[in-house]
């Protein structure tokens, strides 16, 4: 009996554990719209939302660089795109982003991630991979037509990685996953329906077949079906019935709060190039104008808290940042990126932070 309770305990554990990292991304796309939505599911975490400018040199960071002496940096790019980005991690680590041409990526938990390794390339960590994407590309072709001569995606020591869904401003759409060591990519062509969670593709669509909105013989009641496995099947219910009213932002927004809010959610009209966003702790709507923000090269990097209490517009908002405000958020946000009570008081994590000041110190200034 006692074995037993053990069991079940582990696996609600288990189950729980996968549902605090369930996130929900989709494109609301169509003529006379192209609309982005994200909700994150995870828990209350900081961040900032960063302004990364345009040719500004870079250099590729894995997990060794950022954690031992032996620095190895076989990449250099200088970034050809602006972008605006959401960090839990500091600068140029950023969980996902819109770049000013309309490409978005983000990454979405997915258990069954292996690592795809090619020996020419050189690593780099999973954040850092997404501002090098936004960096370089303007739309999807281009990225999945540089994956194979690009680096090697490196993540979490001893964790699952993620899969990511990413569009364009042209309703361009595909999932990326990395599976028995090589990138299987779906593009919209393949995807009846672009939307993604945090299962792998085929399998939540195989599911949604069987009701009757997608043509199979069981109902579905979308008032009932309202359990975290649900979500892609609400989802995908309400993208195929959205009819064009005009207000395609507030309809993903209604999608959004419909599927379990998240802690951070993010909306991108992509023909406007506006940008909208909460979070758990400041649930007011807030719009970032991506057209009228400085990506030039001599402009300093903005960031905005993404707990702000500003309201409305908030592009004059943002504040310069800095080495010692960048610092702030890697203290407090890579314990909670790694899900690990103890990294955040090791002495990993104290050469972590020494090896990104001297990583960006040329692009970070001290202070103003």
């Amino acid at each position: 009996m006692k074995f037993l309770f053990l069991r079940i305990f582990a696996i609600c554990t288990l189950i729980l554990s996968n549902q605090s990292q369930a996130c929900s991304a989709f494109l609301l796309t169509g003529k006379n719209y192209n609309v982005i939505g994200f909700n994150e599911n995870w828990k209350t975490m900081p961040g900032m939302i960063v302004v990364n400018k345009r040719d500004v040199l870079k250099r590729n960071i894995s997990w060794q660089n950022l954690t031992t002496d032996h620095l190895q940096f076989n990449t250099q790019w200088t970034s050809k795109f602006g972008s605006v980005t959401f960090n839990l991690l500091g600068y140029d680590f950023p969980c996902y982003g819109v770049n000013e041409k309309g490409l978005f990526l983000v990454e979405l938990y997915l258990e069954e991630t292996t690592k795809v390794y090619n020996p020419k390339q050189p690593n780099m960590f999973w954040a850092q991979w997404i501002q090098y994407q936004l960096d370089n590309y303007k739309t999807v072709k281009e990225v999945i037509d540089h994956l194979q001569g690009g680096p090697n995606i490196d993540w979490w020591p001893n964790a699952a990685g993620s899969h990511f869904f990413l569009t364009d401003a042209k309703g361009n759409s595909a999932t990326i996953a990395l599976l028995n060591g090589k990138y299987k990519v779906l593009t919209n062509k393949e995807m009846p329906m672009p939307l993604l969670c945090n299962n792998q593709y085929h399998k939540d669509l195989s599911t949604a077949k069987k009701f009757d909105f997608l043509g199979g013989k069981e109902k579905f009641n979308f008032d009932q079906s309202t359990k975290w496995e649900d979500r892609y099947n609400r989802t995908y219910y309400m993208l195929k019935n959205y009819k064009y009213d005009e207000r395609p932002v507030d309809y993903v927004w209604n999608i959004l709060n419909s599927i379990h809010p998240g802690e951070w959610q993010t909306v991108i009209d992509t023909k406007k190039m506006n940008l909208y966003f909460r979070s758990d702790l400041k649930r007011e709507v807030k719009t970032i104008e991506i057209s009228k923000l400085d990506f030039s090269k001599n402009a300093p990097v903005k960031y905005l808290d993404i707990h702000t209490d500003e309201t409305g517009v908030v592009n004059k908002n943002f504040q310069n940042l800095t080495e010692a405000k960048n610092i702030e958020y890697v203290d407090k946000g890579f314990p909670i990126g790694y899900d690990n009570k103890e990294f955040g008081t090791s002495d990993i994590f104290e050469k972590l932070k020494k090896n990104i000041v001297k990583f960006f110190h040329n692009i970070l200034p001290e202070s103003y």
